[in-house]
């Protein structure tokens, strides 16, 4: 248990009460410390005296905590930038104010690691299966071809409108696909939006760390099933962020 203090305290998440702190530095190289309130503990460090801003150092540094802490066991992530004003504050508010919620949470998120997985379309790939599945995209682009741009101003306008309601349409049926295909190996899954324009699925999943060869020989068949179409990037094991909402609390 950390001492004691006044001190503004940063905090980067929630353990149990019998945990220990990684031997990791914190924001602005300050010691990582558990204040504990008897079950449950939150990841802290003493916060540093200026404005916190989300700088690529100091989220980079927020997350190097949050893994290292999933090494060792179960870890209710914070998101980024929670200080508090001092330790009573931090044990009122939040450890001993949302125990039950704390411990419940702890208990769901047991055994329990998130992936990221992002899939990017190869856009020639994507484009010849729109154009020989949608006649009139086909016929448009062929009636383009080698005039300028003034004297066929129309054509590429509708064009471009039926090339994106048709990528949307695909967009659908690929992540839905997908979602299901993997969701066998997930004990829950959360879709986002797509963060790029050719973004096939943007998913994070809740994989049991007992489960994780299964999922990973999964992503590894689609991966080669969808070779030359579909790119996808796999990060993780990480800490839950996307299932655990310790904000709400703080």
């Amino acid at each position: 248990m950390a001492e004691q203090t006044a001190k503004p305290r940063y905090v980067y998440g929630v353990v149990r009460g019998d945990g220990t702190a990684p031997a990791v530095e914190g924001i602005a190289g300050a010691p990582v410390e558990l204040v504990d309130a008897g079950e449950v503990a939150a990841l802290t460090s003493v916060a540093p005296g200026e404005y916190l801003e989300a700088g690529r150092e100091d989220l980079l540094t927020h997350s190097r905590v949050l893994e290292a802490t999933l090494e060792q066991g179960t870890v209710l992530p914070m998101r980024f930038g929670v200080v508090v004003p001092d330790d009573e504050t931090l044990r009122g508010r939040l450890l001993e104010g949302h125990r039950e919620e704390l411990l419940a949470q702890l208990e769901e998120m047991d055994g329990k690691v998130e992936f990221a997985l992002k899939g990017l379309y190869d856009e020639d790939a994507i484009l010849r299966e729109l154009v020989n599945r949608d006649r009139e995209i086909g016929y448009l682009r062929n009636e383009i071809a080698g005039k300028s741009e003034a004297a066929t101003y129309y054509e590429r306008i509708r064009l471009g409108e039926l090339i994106a309601a048709a990528f949307a349409a695909q967009q659908e049926v690929d992540e839905t696909k997908l979602v299901e295909e993997l969701r066998p190996h997930a004990t829950a899954i959360r879709v986002g939006e797509p963060i790029h324009e050719r973004m096939a699925i943007n998913a994070s999943l809740l994989i049991e760390r007992s489960g994780q060869s299964k999922f990973d020989a999964a992503v590894d068949a689609i991966g080669a099933r969808e070779a030359g179409r579909i790119r996808f990037k796999v990060t993780g094991p990480l800490p839950p962020h996307s299932f655990v909402e310790l904000e709400a609390v703080v």
